[in-house]
C-alpha cells in the first residue's frame, strides 16, 4: 500500500499496515492459502440466508491473521508457570459512525505517522490501523478489497486499530491495559484538545526546519555496550499498570461526547 497522507494530520499507510509474510515461510503461505479459501466461501455464500456462517468465517480469518498460522492444535491455556511468551491481540473499534466526519486515522498517526511511532514505543505493542477507510486512494481500497488478496482481507473490516503484545502472559496483557488507555485519547473527536495541538506545533516545525547537514560516519573506536539492568517481572508489571492507571485517569478526564 503505497498511498501517503501528508503532514496535515493524515498519514503514511505503508508505515503502519501488517508485515507481509516472506514469501520462503510456509507456515506464512498456507495460512495466506487458507484464508484465501475462507474469502472464496464467504462471497460464494448466501449472507442473507446463512448469516452465522458468514460470521463465522470472519471471525476464522481474523484469528488466522492474528497468529499468522493455519488451524492446529489450539492451545487452551496460559502457562504462567514458565512463564512463556505469548500473543494478545485486540482491535480497537474507531468511532467513524458516530462521527463520520472527523479525521481518526490523521489524529492517530499524527505528522508523518509520528503520534503513532512514539504510542508504540511508549505502550511496547505494535499497533496498525486497519478496516474500511483505512487507505486514503478509496478506489484502490476497493480493488484490493475484491482481490481475494489475504493481506488485504482487513479492508472488509470497520475501520479498527489492531494492537498486539509479545510477552510472558501476564506482562503482556499489562502492556495491552497501557495501550487501551492511552489509544483512547486519541479517539476522543475534538480537533483542539491537547493532542491536536501538539500535532499542529509539530507540523510547523517540520515545515519550517530544514533538514540537518549529514555527518559523515565516524570510524573511531567503538563505544562500550552498557548493558540495561534487567527489571524484575513484578516490578516491570506493576509499573507499566501504574502508567495504564494514569493514562486511563487523564483519558476518562475528558467529557464523554457519547453522553447527552
Amino acid at each position: 500500500m503505497a498511498d501517503k497522507y501528508d503532514s496535515n494530520g493524515d498519514y503514511n499507510s505503508s508505515d503502519f499496515k501488517r508485515k507481509e509474510n516472506e514469501e520462503s515461510n510456509p507456515s506464512s503461505q498456507k495460512a495466506a492459502e487458507y484464508v484465501r479459501e475462507l474469502l472464496s466461501e464467504k462471497i460464494s455464500l448466501d449472507q442473507g440466508k446463512w448469516p452465522n456462517a458468514a460470521r463465522l468465517i470472519d471471525q476464522e480469518v481474523s484469528r488466522v491473521q492474528n497468529t499468522g498460522k493455519a488451524p492446529t492444535r489450539d492451545t487452551k491455556y496460559v502457562d504462567i508457570y514458565r512463564e512463556k511468551p505469548m500473543k494478545v491481540s485486540v482491535k480497537v473499534l474507531v468511532p467513524v459512525r458516530e462521527h463520520p466526519k472527523f479525521n481518526f486515522v490523521g489524529k492517530l498517526l499524527g505528522p508523518k505517522g509520528n503520534s503513532m511511532k512514539r504510542l508504540q514505543e511508549e505502550t511496547m505493542c505494535k499497533m496498525a490501523v486497519l478496516g474500511r477507510g483505512s487507505m486514503k486512494d478509496r478506489q484502490k481500497e476497493e480493488e484490493l478489497r475484491n482481490s481475494l488478496d489475504p493481506k488485504y482481507a482487513h479492508l472488509s473490516d470497520d475501520l479498527h486499530v489492531e494492537i498486539s503484545a509479545l510477552g510472558p502472559p501476564a506482562e503482556a496483557h499489562a502492556r495491552i491495559a497501557f495501550a487501551l488507555a492511552e489509544v483512547r485519547k486519541y479517539l476522543i473527536p475534538d480537533n483542539n484538545d491537547n493532542i491536536r495541538q501538539e500535532q499542529m506545533r509539530e507540523m510547523e516545525i517540520i515545515s519550517t526546519v530544514d533538514p540537518p547537514p549529514r555527518v559523515p560516519m565516524r570510524t573511531a573506536t567503538r563505544a562500550p555496550v552498557v548493558t540495561p539492568r534487567v527489571m524484575p517481572a513484578k516490578t516491570k508489571i506493576m509499573s507499566i499498570l501504574d502508567r495504564a492507571r494514569v493514562a486511563m485517569e487523564e483519558s476518562y478526564g475528558y467529557e464523554d461526547p457519547y453522553e447527552s
